[in-house]
C-alpha cells in the first residue's frame, strides 16, 4: 500500500516492478493528478486520518512517504498501519528530518551555508507549510515517532539519514530527510 500516495510517482514505480499496488491519499487534488498521470493504477480517495477501509493483515508492505509530519492525529494512523500490515510485513516511512527541517541556515563570510540554527526541538508545535499547497506541519521528535510506532507492536529494523545537500552551496552534514523501516 502506498499510503498518502500524492501524485502517484511511487505507486507507479511499485507497479512497474511488479507489485500489486493499493494507492490512497486524503487529497482529492492529488488523487486527480495521480489518476491523470498514471491511468493503469486505481487511486483511492481515503481519509487516512480515520479508520483505513482495508482488511486486517492485508498488506506485505505499507509505504508512507513524506506524509506523517502533516497528520495531526498520528497515533491513530500508526494503529491503523499496524492493523493492515501482515505479520512479518514492513512499514516504511520517510519524513522531513525533525532535527533540521525547521531551522534557518547560517552562512559563513563567503555565503556558504555551513550551519543550521535551531530554536527548539523537544517541544511539539505546528506551522503552515506551503510546499504542496498549504498544509499544517506537525513537529515531533524522532523518539516520538519511534516510540509510538513500536508501542503499536512494530520493531525498528533500520533508520537512515541520507545526505541531501550538494556540499557546494550548503553543507552536506545536515540531512533533510529521515527514513525508517519497521517490521510487524
Amino acid at each position: 500500500m502506498d499510503l498518502g500516495c500524492g501524485y502517484g510517482w511511487y505507486s507507479n514505480y511499485f507497479s512497474e516492478i511488479g507489485a500489486k499496488i493499493t494507492a490512497c491519499d486524503g487529497s482529492e487534488k492529488m488523487i486527480l493528478l495521480a489518476r491523470d498521470a498514471y491511468k493503469n493504477i486505481d487511486f483511492e480517495l481515503v481519509d487516512i486520518e480515520n479508520n483505513l477501509p482495508y482488511d486486517d493483515d492485508e498488506f506485505d508492505i505499507v509505504f508512507c512517504n513524506q506524509v506523517l509530519m502533516d497528520i495531526e492525529n498520528i497515533k491513530k494512523i500508526f494503529d491503523q498501519i499496524f492493523r493492515v500490515t501482515k505479520k512479518g510485513g514492513s512499514f516504511y516511512m520517510s519524513i522531513v528530518h525533525p532535527a533540521f527541517y525547521d531551522c534557518l541556515w547560517g552562512e559563513d563570510e563567503h555565503g556558504f551555508m555551513k550551519t543550521k540554527i535551531m530554536e527548539k526541538y523537544l517541544s511539539e508545535y505546528n506551522f503552515a507549510n506551503p510546499y504542496w499547497g498549504e498544509t499544517q506541519h506537525f513537529h515531533r521528535t524522532i523518539s516520538y515517532y519511534v516510540n509510538n510506532i513500536t508501542d503499536c507492536g512494530f520493531t525498528l529494523k533500520h533508520m537512515e539519514e541520507p545526505k541531501s545537500y550538494n556540499g557546494v552551496n550548503k553543507s552536506d552534514e545536515f540531512p533533510l530527510f529521515l527514513f525508517m523501516e519497521f517490521i510487524k
